[in-house]
C-alpha cells in the first residue's frame, strides 16, 4: 500500500465512487446499514492508515452492528459486531457510515498504535477542507466510551495526536526522533521570511532553528514545484536553519528510521556544540507516556555559551 497522501481531488474522487457502491447496497434492503472502517474513511474522503496486510486484501464491504443478533446476510458484506458507541453519519441522503471519531475508534482493535495516531491526524487536517474533527471530539466521544476493544490504545494514542498536520507521512516522520529519545518536533511551526512571506515547516525545533521536512513523490514530477522547494530552502538557510529532508526511504525500515533519528541528532549537536546520543529505540507505546516528555529538552540543559550556532549569541 502506497504511504503518500492523497489529493483533495483524488479523496474527493475515492469518495464519490464508494458512495455509489454504497448506495447500491443499501438499495438491495431494508435495514439501514452503517458503513465502517475503510469504506467509511472514502465515504469521509479521509487519507487511510496502513491497515494489516489481511484487511488490505478483502473485497467486500463493512457494515457495523451493535451485537451478534444484527448482522444479516448479504453478498458482499462482512458485518462487524462491536461494544464502541455507534454513531453514524449521513453521507448524501441514503448512505450512512460511522462518524470521523467512531471510525478512528473502530480501527483501534486492528491498527497498530503508530497507525492509529496516523489516522487520528489524518482527521484534523489544518487544510479545513479536510478537517474532520479537533481534539475535544476525540476526548468527547472517549468520555461517552465505556469499553470496546482497542480503548486502551486510543487513550494512549491521544496522548500524542497533533492538531493541524498536513500528512501521514508528516506524522510517521515526527515520531522517529521521539522513540530515539530526542525531543517532540513542533508540528507545522511557522516562519516569517524577510519578504515578508510566512511558510510553515513540517516538523521543527525552532529554538534550534532545525526544521524537518517530508519530500513526497508528488514533488519529483513537478518543475516548478523543485524550484519552490529548492527556494524555500535556500531562505530558510540564509535565516539560520538547518534543513534535514526525509522521504519514504526513511521510514521503511527500522535501519532507516535510526539513521534519519542520527541525522537528526548530528545536527542538534551542530547547533548544541555537545553530543546528543541516541537512545535504544523504544515502541510507540513507550513514547505515549507522559513522564518521557515531561523531561527538559536539549535547548534547556546546555547552557547556551556553549551553543556553536552563529545565530545563537546573538539571538
Amino acid at each position: 500500500m502506497s504511504t503518500e497522501s492523497y489529493s483533495l481531488e483524488a479523496l474527493t474522487d475515492l469518495k464519490r465512487r464508494r458512495f455509489e457502491a454504497c448506495d447500491a447496497l443499501q438499495r438491495r434492503t431494508k435495514h439501514p446499514l452503517v458503513f465502517a472502517r475503510s469504506d467509511a474513511l472514502e465515504l469521509l474522503a479521509v487519507e487511510k492508515p496502513i491497515e494489516p496486510e489481511a484487511e488490505r486484501r478483502r473485497t467486500d464491504m463493512d457494515v457495523v452492528v451493535a451485537d451478534q443478533n444484527g448482522k444479516g446476510r448479504i453478498k458482499g458484506v462482512r458485518f462487524l459486531s462491536w461494544t464502541g458507541p455507534i454513531e453514524a453519519a449521513p453521507i448524501g441522503r441514503t448512505v450512512l457510515c460511522t462518524t470521523p471519531v467512531c471510525t478512528w475508534a473502530h480501527y483501534a482493535g486492528i491498527l497498530t498504535l503508530k497507525e492509529l495516531i496516523v489516522l487520528g491526524e489524518s482527521l484534523m487536517r489544518r487544510d479545513r477542507r479536510l478537517t474532520r474533527a479537533s481534539l475535544e471530539d476525540f476526548h468527547a466521544y472517549l468520555g461517552r466510551a465505556d469499553h470496546f476493544h482497542g480503548i486502551r490504545n486510543c487513550h494512549r494514542a491521544l496522548a500524542l495526536m497533533q492538531e493541524g498536520t498536513d500528512s501521514s507521512q508528516e506524522t510517521r516522520t515526527r515520531l522517529v526522533p521521539m522513540m530515539y529519545g530526542l525531543p517532540e518536533p513542533v508540528v507545522n511551526h511557522p516562519v516569517r521570511l524577510p519578504n515578508g512571506r510566512i511558510i510553515f515547516l513540517d516538523n521543527a525545533y525552532p529554538e534550534l532553528r532545525i526544521a524537518i521536512e517530508y519530500d513526497g513523490n508528488y514533488h519529483r514530477f513537478s518543475g516548478d514545484q523543485v524550484l519552490r522547494d529548492d527556494q524555500r530552502r535556500e531562505e530558510l538557510e540564509d535565516l539560520g536553519w538547518i534543513y534535514i529532508k526525509v522521504t519514504v526511504v526513511d521510514l521503511r525500515s527500522e535501519e532507516g528510521e535510526e539513521r534519519l533519528a542520527q541525522r537528526i541528532a548530528t545536527k542538534c549537536e551542530a547547533v548544541l556544540g555537545v553530543p546528543v546520543p541516541l537512545r535504544p529505540r523504544m515502541t510507540v507505546r513507550q513514547i505515549c507516556d507522559g513522564r518521557r516528555r515531561t523531561r527538559k529538552p536539549l535547548w534547556d540543559v546546555v547552557p547556551r555559551h556553549l551553543w556553536r550556532a552563529p545565530w545563537a549569541t546573538t539571538a
